[in-house]
């Protein structure tokens, strides 16, 4: 049987495309680390690209505005939050295998 296909906000791809423009890290790496699957953040990458080429102003147009303040404190803070949120995760991960693994441990013995 078929799962759902998850269904991720207009927020949440924007985020993970910048924070993939950030980093010096792969596709892949990013995609892991976000729980999202490789192919669906290569397909949003490769949509905005596109989304860009149409959008490009012309020479004679000016520039859009850059971020303001506010908006990258808020970006930022989104982003903190969510990388803590990520850290407990992970600490939560690590904390359950430390004790699987002596619960093996014993087993073995």
């Amino acid at each position: 049987m078929r799962t759902r296909p998850r269904k991720f906000t207009a927020e949440f791809r924007a985020d993970a495309l910048a924070l993939l423009e950030r980093n010096d890290r792969s596709i892949r790496e990013v995609a892991e680390s976000l729980g999202v699957h490789y192919d669906t953040l290569r397909y949003w990458r490769k949509r905005a690209a596109m989304k860009h080429k149409k959008k490009s102003p012309s020479r004679l147009e000016t520039p859009e505005k850059a971020e303001t303040l506010e908006q990258k404190l808020v970006r930022l803070e989104r982003e903190n939050s969510g990388l803590k949120k990520y850290a407990a995760q992970l600490e939560m991960d690590r904390e359950i295998l430390k004790k699987a693994a002596a619960f093996f441990a014993k087993e073995s013995e």
